[in-house]
């Protein structure tokens, strides 16, 4: 009889990890097939007799790592109904704070796919949390964010306040207040019977592009910062070709 060999797909081995206070043995194998960080953390040389990770009384400690962020994580890598998991519409983390979990511990491992499935699952949860959207699209680099989020928070009548400096920083803070002062007008402005919400010159590639913005009242939905916006935040998007232009002495000027 040949001696049996292990199932490419279906041998699994079991790994421990120590987080906080609470043992985690979950398959190697999905690790090292869905991050580089744990998979070459595996190919580490290790003495047979000390190998951490292979029982419950040498788990690999995650120091720094909280045990709800990692739960989080393994809930998506390891769905209903491999785990024991209660039952659930669709056996995935419900919450937004879950999935922040999920996509800071994906970032920080390499889990390109868990992040972008992350990223996905976020955006209509915040597209009612804009606050939230930006202080998150900066602390993950999640730039697709940005420009939705600030824009929210540009139109919207509440001042900038203490919560948004806690949240986004002082800097972005003061970036966000800047946009929203940009406005020059309290009633959108119209140009051959139509409306004109924005007018910018049009960019001469040898020189800088002015900033000069005519805006409908703050809190209005036809405010569209966005040009605005891409600049105070250095946001690089290519150039579009204008409806129709408005020539002003030497000076053209685009009509959004």
């Amino acid at each position: 009889m040949p001696n049996p060999k292990h199932h490419e797909q279906f041998y699994f081995t079991f790994i421990t990890f120590m987080v906080e206070d609470c043992l985690f043995r979950v398959p190697r194998d999905t690790l090292e097939s869905q991050s580089e960080v744990f998979r070459d953390l595996f190919l580490l040389p290790v003495e047979a007799d000390q190998a951490e990770g292979y029982s419950d009384t040498n788990p690999i400690v995650l120091e720094g790592i909280l045990k709800e962020d990692f739960q989080s994580l393994m809930k998506v890598l390891y769905p209903m109904p491999f785990t024991r998991l209660p039952p659930s519409p669709d056996a995935l983390p419900a919450t937004l704070e879950e999935w922040t979990s999920i996509l800071k511990l994906s970032k920080m491992w390499g889990f390109t796919h868990i992040q972008e499935f992350a990223i996905q699952q976020m955006e209509p949860m915040l597209a009612i949390r804009p606050l939230d959207q930006v202080a998150l699209a900066q602390d993950y680099g999640v730039t697709e964010w940005l420009v939705p989020g600030l824009l929210q928070l540009a139109r919207r009548e509440e001042p900038i306040g203490l919560e948004d400096v806690r949240k986004l920083g002082l800097d972005t803070a003061l970036k966000l207040a800047d946009i929203r002062e940009s406005a020059q007008s309290s009633a959108v402005p119209t140009w051959a019977g139509r409306p004109s919400y924005f007018i910018h010159p049009i960019p001469d590639r040898s020189t800088d592009v002015p900033a000069i913005t005519a805006t409908g009242p703050r809190g209005s939905t036809s405010c569209d910062f966005t040009n605005r916006i891409r600049q105070v935040f250095n946001l690089q998007e290519s150039f579009q070709t204008p409806d129709f232009t408005l020539q002003v002495g030497s000076t053209q000027f685009l009509i959004l």
